[in-house]
């Protein structure tokens, strides 16, 4: 039984995967154990094939369906059920907006390639994916290189928040926003809750015009940031609720006010999302709207308002 999933996936995803790896294993040294008394079946290595394993979680992630594919090898198959229709956390986030806008960017298509020479399409179907993940972090990089960063580098807008879900994206922009000598601020999962505070204190005093946030810190400790006038998402949320929370911290009275009367953009939130990001669209703009977003012949930017 893995209960709470997706809380385990905060954590340490791949500690649950190499424990999952170590299951139904015949032991290297067989002390004191009786053999006659263990199923033939599983002292022929087939422990596995008789496992019931359950998975428990609120929402289902690419992780979680991978999980299920490939460590759960029941011989009577795989069941899952899963909400088919989520309602979306996009009116909430538009309402705490005040007729400020929430804009989505669709970051290139991901351009499968396969293997011609595979063996099975088992293989062929493993490689493309993995091609397209890895392709994927490189274009929404590039996409962060080219859009946002000058935004942040040659028009500093004092309090641009940039929410970054993985910390290893996390590393990667830190090191770009350092290259650049941007003003910035970090709150990692790996930053000291005293760091962690002088930087939300600089920034909602201005000293520092951008604080760079990772969504296991915001799991983690759930503060208030002051001072937010806009935020980017460097990619969607896993937890759709974290996307209306910082639309909230943006959409605050004295912060609009503060922007307003600067004549600045009226853009609240700025989203980059992608094809493989189709679970966490759904979960925050909706099942409905998430499929005519990921349309192949749909539009490459959408603007959302109250």
């Amino acid at each position: 039984m893995i209960d709470h999933a997706d809380v385990i996936a905060m954590q340490n995803w791949q500690h649950l995967q190499t424990v999952l790896e170590a299951l139904n294993k015949i032991p290297v040294k067989h002390a004191d154990v009786d053999v006659m008394r263990v199923r033939e079946s599983h002292l022929e290595g087939l422990a596995l094939h008789h496992r019931q394993t359950v998975v428990l979680s609120s929402f289902a992630s690419p992780e979680i369906n991978a999980l299920a594919r490939n460590q759960c090898a029941n011989v009577a198959g795989r069941a899952r059920w899963r909400v088919l229709e989520y309602p979306g956390v996009l009116a909430r986030a538009a309402a705490d907006a005040g007729g400020a806008r929430l804009r989505f960017d669709r970051v290139d298509d991901v351009k499968e390639s396969g293997e011609p020479n595979a063996d099975s399409k088992q293989k062929r179907e493993k490689s493309e994916t993995n091609s397209s993940v890895s392709r994927l972090d490189e274009l929404r990089f590039k996409h962060f290189n080219r859009f946002t960063l000058p935004a942040l580098r040659e028009n500093p807008r004092p309090g641009s928040l940039v929410f970054v879900p993985s910390y290893f994206d996390f590393v990667r922009v830190r090191n770009l926003l350092t290259e650049h000598e941007v003003s910035f601020a970090v709150a990692s999962e790996y930053t000291p809750p005293r760091d962690a505070a002088r930087a939300r204190t600089l920034f909602a005093d201005g000293r520092k015009k951008v604080l760079l946030v990772t969504e296991r810190a915001h799991f983690y400790h759930r503060r208030k940031v002051r001072g937010v006038t806009e935020v980017y998402f460097y990619a969607l949320p896993e937890r759709a609720e974290f996307f209306a929370e910082f639309c909230e911290f943006a959409a605050k009275a004295d912060a609009r006010d503060a922007s307003n009367s600067a004549g600045l953009s009226a853009n609240l939130a700025t989203v980059a999302f992608s094809k493989l990001d189709g679970l966490r669209l759904e979960r925050v703009v909706g099942t409905a709207r998430a499929k005519k977003m990921l349309a192949p012949d749909a539009n490459s930017a959408f603007v959302f308002t109250a």
